[in-house]
């Protein structure tokens, strides 16, 4: 069933008197908001009403826009008319949302009017709590993820975690998955807020529940602005759910300027990994040192070789060679267990080893057993950097390696302090801030004392002159991996990495405890352990500590 509601009313609409003040809806102006009550004659013309499963459609009733009520299999959805004609730097939208304990859960879209047109009745998808939509970005929540004691199965709630969760969208492609710190399906109204801005290279997205933050400027690789519309969804299955929305607000503004094309380079083609050949290296000719470059974009594709995937996760890394000799790790990931995937990451503050000529590498710690080449078991990668030319806030200059290496845990023999001695650094005189960058993850397990290094939680602390910081290795959204469902105990958690992820850094800004043309002390002291069954089992952590150092831009 598709409806439009009535484009006449007893007053002016709260659109419509918005539209008027910011000037037409169908020109590209500064600021075009609109404002949605969803009270009958408060409606904006042109909005439709879906129901694509179970009746009843969409209603509007007491107050609110009701999109799922009580039944089983229901698909509605709701999509707005064009309120903003051209490309926008900025994206805004709110809502009030209430939700019922039950599932499946809903999508807010900002649909794409080249996929979509600028009219008419949204998308019919499977999963609007998963709302995949080619061209277009898109919110996720799904209140239905029901735990598991199946160590195995594609369920991820092994810890039977709260079912709140929150996904990003681009494409086609869920590109993030969180947990919400806010209840939302206790029915009462909760306030939703996402903010997209376009940058160069991407569009950093932030959004809230109840103003506490679930995303902070989450950037999404290679999203490009595009003229869009809004569109809501939601469905039910076999267990049902009533979901309300009301104050429904959109924004947008400061339109977009033209932006040129990324230069793109293949830097590495379809690399057969395996047991005789884990670490590849080749010679790259990359974009002229004069480039003034704003963001660099890593992209790394994983697919089967002939003999098909090494079924298990194993450790991998992309690094670059400086021109000191010196290997730099730019990136590190985990391979899923037995599947492909492909993973965008910036990799700007390595702009200063991506330049010129340079040996490229690979490594992926693969054990399978060599076979003939039409046989072997594996990975066959591949590296894209795509170059976006612009003025950056400010320019890396400089990495610095600290530490490197896969040091002993637990172990009063070999302690760890000595692998992680002091570090002394001195500072370019046109440094204009520094960040201190951890990538560290914890391997090895039982019989190790309490599962060290993968299954350990471990503190550490970093001292830098005379400032501390702390944190604590471990990763609880392993189950949320978009790389989902694997093989394997892709779902636990562990220290510091999930099988089929890019690892994240623990990232410091050390800005206001270093000085242009002075020394760096840097001490890095992890949580004393001792593992009780060393000699029969190894705990290690894998770790790359570097210093980058930034300047303001030259030109």
């Amino acid at each position: 069933m598709t409806k439009g509601l009535p484009r006449h009313g007893r007053g002016l609409c709260l659109a419509c008197l918005l539209a008027v003040l910011t000037g037409s809806a169908h020109a590209q102006e500064p600021r075009v908001a609109t404002f949605h009550g969803f009270n009958e004659d408060q409606m904006a013309p042109g909005a439709v009403l879906s129901g694509f499963g179970e009746q009843p459609a969409p209603t509007i009733r007491d107050g609110a826009l009701n999109l799922l009520h009580g039944r089983v299999s229901q698909r509605n959805v709701v999509a707005f008319e064009r309120a903003a004609q051209g490309t926008y730097a900025r994206l805004q939208a709110g809502l009030k949302l209430r939700v019922k304990p039950g599932a499946d859960g809903m999508g807010l879209a900002f649909l794409s009017t080249a996929e979509f047109s600028h009219t008419g009745p949204g998308p019919d998808i499977p999963q609007w709590e998963e709302p995949n939509l080619p061209g277009s970005f898109a919110v996720g929540l799904d209140i239905y993820n029901p735990p598991t004691k199946n160590r195995f199965d594609a369920n991820g709630n092994v810890y039977d975690r709260p079912q709140r969760e929150i996904s990003l969208h681009w494409d086609g492609l869920e590109v993030a998955n969180r947990l919400s710190p806010v209840e939302f399906r206790d029915g009462q109204f909760h306030d939703l807020a996402v903010e997209v801005r376009f940058v160069i290279g991407g569009a950093c997205v932030t959004l809230s529940i109840d103003t506490a933050d679930v995303y902070r400027d989450a950037f999404i690789p290679h999203m490009r602005p595009y003229e869009s519309r809004l569109c809501l969804g939601a469905r039910s299955g076999d267990v049902t759910t009533d979901l309300a929305v009301d104050d429904l607000r959109v924004e947008y503004s400061d339109p977009a300027t033209h932006r040129t094309a990324p230069t793109r380079l293949r830097a590495l083609d379809g690399v057969i990994i395996h047991a005789g050949n884990r670490s590849p290296t080749a010679e790259v000719e990359l974009p002229d040192t004069q480039m003034q470059v704003a963001r660099i974009i890593l992209t790394l594709t994983l697919q089967a070789p002939p003999g098909g995937f090494d079924p298990w996760d194993r450790s991998a890394a992309v690094y670059a060679w400086g021109e000191d000799q010196q290997r730099y790790e730019i990136l590190r990931y985990i391979t899923p267990f037995g599947r492909g995937y492909t993973w965008k990451a910036d990799v700007t503050d390595y702009q200063s080893l991506l330049r010129g000529k340079r040996k490229l590498g690979l490594h992926i710690d693969t054990w399978m057993g060599q076979a003939e080449p039409q046989m072997q078991k594996g990975w066959k990668v591949s590296v894209d950097l795509d170059y976006y030319t612009g003025t950056p806030a400010r320019e890396a200059f400089r990495v610095c390696n600290l530490w490197s290496g896969r040091p002993e845990y637990g172990n009063p023999d070999k302690p760890m302090a000595q692998f992680f001695a002091p570090r002394h650094i001195e500072l370019d005189a046109a440094t204009t801030a520094a960040k201190l960058r951890l990538m560290v993850t914890g391997h090895g397990q039982s019989p190790n004392t309490k599962g060290a290094g993968e299954f350990m939680p471990a503190g550490r602390t970093v001292t830098v002159n005379d400032r501390r910081y702390a944190n604590r290795l471990w990763k609880t959204d392993c189950y949320l991996n978009p790389c989902r469902p694997q093989g394997g105990t892709w779902k636990f958690d562990r220290a510091g990495w999930a099988p089929g992820d890019v690892v994240s850094p623990w990232d410091i800004d050390i800005s206001d405890a270093v000085r242009p043309g002075e020394s760096c002390s840097v001490q890095y002291v992890p949580e004393d352990y001792v593992n009780e069954n060393r000699g029969k089992s190894r705990a290690t952590h894998w770790v790359e500590g570097q210093l980058i150092l930034y300047r303001d831009p030259v030109g």
